[in-house]
């Protein structure tokens, strides 16, 4: 079966980096601000002081005094933040509510093309450090999200650079969504690109150059890229796989499209759990997306 290659152009007008001012925070920031020189963004960044709902008990006075509190030290803190994207266009919003709801109503106002964010990863990308919404975040952001893991490691300067990227594929519709977000970030960082396929069942020689061809379909040559990109066919366990070869091939960022169900006979696919393997032990941030079929 032929496969369409994919158009690379995307579009990454306005940038959400959701920030607890953890370390694991901080260590996200300069994605979002290598992305936004890349592609002309504006950044919005956003911090949610979060409150409990109450029920139909109103908060009590001591409540509500700790919660202006948590404002203004947030507004203090964001400064910092201010400060640090003097070459961006930037906008800081602290907003004070349930975290995932002010976020999604957020990523609507502003339209926002992608969400940076960062994770301690100890119980995978179900608890972010902005709270145990992340999951929400991860599943139902309506655009694509960068999640930078604990295991991302380098010097501040360099943390928002980009020379290899990893794009793993089942040619499902959903892992076919994150493929012009590989490409287009290949072209614009003249980064290499790696294109991956894992099955778990073995597979013929004649096979696994045919699946190899398939991917290497995916980049036409005028995406512009400066150099072919180079296909991997691989036998195991889909995270293990992406995580391995990623960390063998000192990989900068890996591109994902998780979804559920498999289509292609013999692949070992890419769903959320598979996803969520992959963010919490990275070496490298990871971006994610998903298309409306997904829950």
């Amino acid at each position: 079966m032929a496969t369409t290659a994919v158009r690379p152009q995307i579009s990454l007008k306005n940038i959400l980096y959701a920030t607890d001012f953890s370390r694991y925070s901080d260590a996200a920031f300069p994605f979002a601000l290598s992305l936004a020189r890349k592609y002309g963004s504006r950044i919005f960044s956003v911090h949610i002081v979060s409150v409990t709902p109450f029920s139909t008990i109103p908060p009590t006075q001591a409540v509500r005094a700790v919660a202006a509190q948590a404002v203004r030290e947030a507004r203090q803190t964001m400064e910092r933040v201010q400060a640090r994207c003097k070459e961006v266009p930037h906008e800081a919003l602290i907003r004070k509510g349930q975290i995932w709801r002010e976020l999604a109503k957020i990523v609507e106002e502003k339209e926002i093309d992608l969400v940076v964010c960062g994770t301690h990863g100890r119980t995978g990308v179900n608890k972010l450090l902005l709270g145990s919404v992340a999951e929400d975040i991860y599943r139902h952001a309506s655009c694509p999200v960068l999640t930078v893991g604990p295991n991302v490691a380098g010097e501040p300067e360099s943390l928002g650079d980009i020379h290899t990227i990893l794009y793993p594929t089942d040619f499902t519709p959903e892992s076919m969504a994150a493929a012009p977000y590989a490409v287009s970030l290949a072209r614009e960082n003249q980064a290499r690109l790696y294109l991956l396929y894992v099955t778990d069942v073995p597979i013929s020689a004649a096979v696994e150059e045919e699946l190899a061809s398939r991917l290497r379909g995916l980049v036409p040559g005028s995406a512009g890229l400066s150099c072919a990109p180079k296909a991997f066919v691989e036998l195991g366990d889909a995270a293990q796989k992406i995580t391995d070869l990623a960390e063998e091939l000192m990989v900068d960022l890996i591109v994902l499209g998780p979804r559920r169900p498999a289509v292609f006979p013999g692949a070992s696919h890419l769903p959320v759990t598979t996803a969520q393997y992959v963010v919490s032990r990275a070496i490298c941030p990871v971006l994610t997306t998903r298309t409306h079929s997904q829950e």
